[in-house]
């Protein structure tokens, strides 16, 4: 695993001229829809580290799928960094069809400019007009945690139809995979009934390259006589497994065990490690 001390930092706001600054602005204090993908775009551009993409003829040019990729996050890196790239490099093959709509938290404790909290009512506002601008779909937190989570479903679930969906599973992390929260299987269960495929992404770094990796769809199925806990458990499992097996070893934290039987069972197939880090 790649030492702090050798990684870049991704900046968002790294903008060629003045118009792109105050385009964004512009949109975000008055809620206009910008490209996701085309901002992404930008950002590779204006942050040319070093980067390596496989799989990406793994990704369905047309309809709907769930794109579900490992929390990766560091000083300098976060979750948003690499769906903005994600974006960027998914909708070339699409042909016109929409952008991958991703979950996006209602707000972030502990941010400050300089020695200064930002106080939350501020930031609160801030991602919410940043999923707007996007069309994120906002998962609450907190006090509008038990109606808000039961809206995203709702708005997820109306929104796969329409077009693609994406969730980092964890919510949190650094890069070693953890455990899911509690009922968030059942929520991509919920997803999956609708019939469209799950898009596994990994994301990491190897003395300073970042690589991003997409495997091959599959459909996220448990057997619906098992009680709800252990449903919700095997549909976690099932999805970190899919990302994980696309990780190297050193990252793949919580699951390793999981992901080595899996590995092992697939050993005897022509297909076996395609696309696998194993």
């Amino acid at each position: 695993m790649a030492t702090k001390a050798r990684l870049p930092k991704y900046h968002f706001l790294r903008w060629r001229t003045l118009w792109d600054l105050l385009s964004f602005g512009v949109c975000l204090l008055i809620g206009r829809r910008r490209s996701f993908a085309r901002d992404g775009l930008r950002l590779m551009q204006v942050n040319p580290f070093p980067r390596r993409v496989w799989g990406l003829e793994n990704v369905p040019q047309h309809g709907s799928f769930v794109a579900v990729m490992n929390h990766y996050d560091r000083d300098g890196l976060h979750p948003y960094h690499c769906a903005m790239m994600v974006n960027a490099l998914v909708q070339p093959r699409r042909h016109g069809n929409p952008e991958i709509r991703w979950a996006f938290t209602s707000e972030l404790w502990g941010r400050k400019v300089g020695p200064f909290p930002i106080p939350l009512p501020l930031i609160r506002w801030v991602f919410r007009r940043i999923a707007k601008v996007y069309g994120f779909v906002v998962i609450p937190r907190r006090e509008e945690l038990v109606m808000g989570r039961a809206a995203a479903i709702r708005t997820f679930l109306e929104a796969i139809d329409a077009g693609p969906v994406g969730l980092t599973p964890e919510a949190a992390g650094s890069g070693r995979l953890i455990e899911p929260p509690v009922g968030s299987g059942l929520f991509m269960l919920a997803l999956a009934r609708r019939g469209h495929p799950f898009l596994p992404i990994a994301v990491w770094e190897d003395e300073g390259v970042l690589n991003i990796v997409f495997g091959q769809p599959f459909h996220l199925e448990v057997d619906e006589s098992l009680p709800r806990q252990e449903r919700d458990r095997q549909a976690r499992e099932k999805v970190m497994v899919a990302i994980g097996k696309l990780l190297p070893p050193a990252y793949r934290g919580a699951y390793a065990e999981a992901i080595a039987h899996a590995l092992a069972a697939q050993a005897s197939s022509p297909e076996a490690g395609k696309g696998d880090m194993g």
